[in-house]
């Protein structure tokens, strides 16, 4: 008599059958494996056989997932519509299978994923709608900062401007976009029906940030795009400017973007405050 599975290949058998793309009956078949050899571990009575019953696991598995993504993605949810949602779902975790012990990243790997996706290929914005709806769900569990403000502007003398330390909060990331998806968002949160989204202009972007415990996003023009995507981990004024005169012609129209640029961010509550 063979001797039984021990404790750890019974936990792999067990978890390859309920995170298989199908049933567990047709899962065993694919392996080769006949169901009397799981009766042998998991009993089953007259109301389920052994394949039966792990086949509430296996649903269980899945439709808790589908839950973390429906609530990561409701505004992709809305344009798909359930069932739609639901494929594409399967789809994805077929190629991207949970592997993290907490589901809050399970979902992470969805916008790429439907940007490629042969379901949406000639809705190409949808996989930018995803990136969007991550980048909010992304940016809430950054770490906080404290925020620069006007008055430790106020405190500079005017000579030291130009060192003036400028780094993105650590909640806060922009979004390429050559689509204008953030009126489909606006759409969809108020309700309406959700509109085919436009192209927009190249460099386009979406600029995602959270202020205490609240996300914002707002479409940001190409200029404010690029001088946002100089701030890195930070720099300073003086070397933003620089980074700027190039693509906008001048010193001057380059420190007049990032003054422009600077009084926004600080209404907003998008930059740290470091040692100045």
């Amino acid at each position: 008599m063979a001797d039984p599975p021990t404790l750890t290949e019974l936990q792999r058998r067990f978890f390859a059958l309920i995170t298989g793309a199908e049933s567990v009956a047709k899962e065993l078949a694919a392996s080769g494996i006949p169901e009397s050899e799981l009766a042998a571990i998991v009993a089953g009575d007259a109301r389920a056989s052994a394949a039966g019953r792990l086949d509430v696991y296996a649903n269980m598995y899945f439709f808790r997932i589908l839950d973390v993504l429906r609530a990561d993605y409701p505004k992709l949810v809305a344009v798909l519509g359930d069932d739609a949602f639901h494929d594409l779902a399967t789809d994805y975790l077929q190629a991207h299978p949970s592997r993290h012990p907490s589901l809050r990243f399970v979902g992470a790997a969805l916008p790429g994923f439907v940007a490629g996706s042969a379901r949406v290929a000639e809705r190409q914005w949808l996989g930018e709608l995803a990136a969007l709806e991550w980048a909010r769900v992304d940016v809430f569990d950054r770490a906080d900062a404290p925020v620069l403000d006007r008055a430790a502007l106020a405190a500079l003398a005017p000579e030291d401007f130009g060192a003036l330390v400028l780094a993105p909060v650590p909640a806060s990331a922009l979004v390429p976009a050559r689509f204008a998806i953030e009126d489909v968002w606006r759409a969809v949160e108020a309700g309406a029906e959700p509109p085919e989204a436009a192209p927009a202009e190249p460099g386009h972007a979406v600029l995602v940030w959270r202020k205490d415990v609240t996300v914002h996003h707002r479409a940001v023009t190409p200029a404010e795009a690029r001088a946002f995507g100089q701030l890195g981990s930070g720099t300073t004024f003086g070397a933003l400017c620089a980074a700027l005169a190039e693509s906008e012609g001048s010193e001057r129209a380059a420190a007049e973007l990032a003054a422009r640029c600077l009084g926004q961010w600080l209404a907003d509550e998008l930059l740290a405050r470091g040692s100045q």
